[in-house]
């Protein structure tokens, strides 16, 4: 059975390290960033985040414990007033601007999948359909899996910092210390460290 994840962050390049309930350390590789983060919706990293569950930050996204966390964030997202108040046209305009986005595909998508008619008013969706418009959602935007591992208590790393005035003294003296995943504390697992981690050469 799959441990209970109680804290997250960046590993070496694009990797993510979860701590598990049993004390054991697990490697997230491969696959997509929503994939790696357990966030389907790409939810940035803050408040709201925290509030619905993450358990850290890759520097910009949230972290998430596991998959269905990630979706209920997401969804919990979409029924915040600010979603709540538009159709599902609109939603998606404003979770995928077309800017960034072929906001026409994204919406086809989305009624294929779903089979919800784009006019439709948020705030008429049930909380299992707003579930099933973010998975839908995840789906169309290619939430790819990747891998996950048991780190070895011997496996090790570098500690990394900015070298700015604005390191942590306790983390300045860790810049280029080889350490284990094992070792506490980690780059980047506590609350706005900026330090990371490298290979040992």
């Amino acid at each position: 059975m799959e441990p209970i994840y109680i804290s997250a962050f960046p590993g070496i390049g694009t990797t993510r390290m979860f701590v598990g309930n049993n004390g054991n350390i697990y490697e997230a590789s491969g696959g997509s960033r929503a994939w790696r983060n357990n966030n389907p919706g790409n939810l940035e990293y803050g408040n709201f985040a925290r509030n619905n569950g993450a358990i850290g930050t890759d520097g910009r996204f949230a972290i998430f414990p596991d998959i269905a966390t990630g979706f209920n964030a997401m969804a919990g997202l979409l029924s915040t007033n600010v979603y709540q108040s538009l159709t599902i046209e609109g939603a998606i305009n404003r979770y995928a601007p077309p800017s960034e986005n072929n906001v026409e595909n994204y919406l086809k998508s989305i009624e294929r999948q779903t089979g919800f008619v784009r006019s439709t008013p948020m705030n008429q969706l049930s909380k299992d359909n707003l579930l099933r418009l973010a998975k839908a959602m995840a789906k169309h935007e290619g939430n790819i899996a990747g891998k996950k591992r048991l780190v070895s208590k011997h496996e090790k790393y570098v500690w990394v910092t900015l070298g700015d005035d604005k390191v942590r003294p306790e983390h300045e003296i860790l810049d280029g210390e080889i350490r284990t995943w094992y070792d506490s504390p980690r780059p980047g697992e506590e609350y706005g460290c900026r330090c990371h981690a490298e290979r040992v050469k």
